[in-house]
């Protein structure tokens, strides 16, 4: 059922949460669209593997990084859009029902993406560098199988993707939510996509030229957050200094062979630890989720990183009890990283 939150938005009741997970929409695009590729690519001549990669992948992203959908939280004080520094070289990312813009040529160094997005399920812009050779039918669908539902085909999809791309972040942003990162780009070509979008009939995705002299001066943050694996424990997000509404926070993933990704999302007061690891335990690996959510906000944060990566993220994140999970799966077995304890609650001030 939807009703109307405080701020006027409709917020979709059917599942707890930060949104609609990633990971499923994925799943079921790539199944919708792997018939219809595997008949055009076979008329091309071009291999099966493509054509089954496309439509489950997209599907698989979606429910991954998304989550449940639940009502918007307060936007934060200081606009993202005013995040950079003044003098900082940035990039505009525009996201509408038409689709979303983006330059077709930027110069290297640190560059600040501001992006914004007016169609709600659309406008999460990921940045990726592809290894030579590799297009966006390969790349999608490795990342479909990645960050999909199927427990199975995660860790060659992991496999794949790590080989054929660099994930260099983005944002998980809403209308009238928008938000900045940074990110140190060299010379050559990028791939700039919306996850939301990749198992439309028409996905969204934009070639950028990185080319010129470089520029060195980006979004400063005020804590970090570095996933990695903890010896004897297993997954872990460590976070130094303190988070702050709405303001720069940098995020570096460190957990060999694994891309992740980090979401803040309002948790109600009181909320433990344990009660979430409670309720990720109770959560099927379908994609779906289970009632009795401790969340109280949809999701907002930096889509995935490849090892060994950092980016720094602002995003419009209110004060009070926050849960910073991840929605990506172990790239050894296919589980959720959160059932495996890559999860904690952070006091926004």
């Amino acid at each position: 059922m939807n009703e109307k939150t405080a701020n006027g938005r409709t917020a979709d009741r059917t599942g707890p949460g930060p949104g609609p997970e990633l990971g499923g929409r994925l799943t079921r695009g790539l199944r919708g669209r792997t018939a219809r590729g595997l008949r055009a690519r076979t008329a091309l001549g071009l291999g099966g593997r493509v054509a089954l990669g496309l439509g489950g992948a997209v599907v698989l992203l979606l429910a991954g990084v998304q989550g449940p959908a639940v009502a918007a939280p307060p936007v934060g004080s200081t606009p993202a859009s005013a995040s950079a520094a003044e003098g900082s070289h940035t990039v505009e990312l525009r996201s509408t029902a038409e689709g979303f813009t983006a330059p077709a040529t930027t110069r290297p160094g640190l560059t600040t993406f501001n992006a914004s997005t007016t169609q709600e399920g659309k406008g999460w812009i990921g940045l990726v560098r592809l290894k030579d050779g590799v297009g966006w039918d390969d790349f999608t669908y490795d990342l479909f199988r990645a960050l999909g539902n199927t427990p199975a085909e995660v860790p060659q999809g992991a496999k794949d993707l790590n080989r054929d791309a660099t994930l260099l972040g983005g944002l998980v942003i809403h209308d009238g939510q928008p938000g900045s990162f940074t990110q140190h780009l060299s010379p050559g070509t990028y791939l700039l996509f919306d996850y939301l979008a990749v198992a439309d009939a028409q996905p969204r995705y934009r070639w950028l030229t990185v080319s010129g002299s470089s520029v060195d001066q980006g979004l400063t943050p005020t804590a970090t957050v570095v996933s990695k694996n903890v010896p004897g424990t297993g997954p872990r997000f460590e976070v130094q200094g303190r988070v702050r509404a709405g303001q720069p926070v940098r995020f570096v993933n460190r957990i060999p062979g694994q891309v992740n990704e980090f979401l803040f999302v309002r948790i109600a007061e009181g909320t433990t630890e344990a009660d979430l690891k409670a309720y990720f335990d109770s959560m099927p690996d379908d994609g779906s989720f289970p009632p009795g959510s401790p969340f109280t906000s949809v999701s907002l944060g930096s889509l995935p990183l490849s090892t060994g990566r950092s980016t720094v993220a602002r995003v419009p994140t209110g004060t009070g009890p926050h849960a910073l999970i991840t929605w990506n799966k172990d790239a050894t077995d296919g589980i959720k990283l959160v059932k495996k304890g890559l999860f904690t609650i952070v006091d926004v001030d």
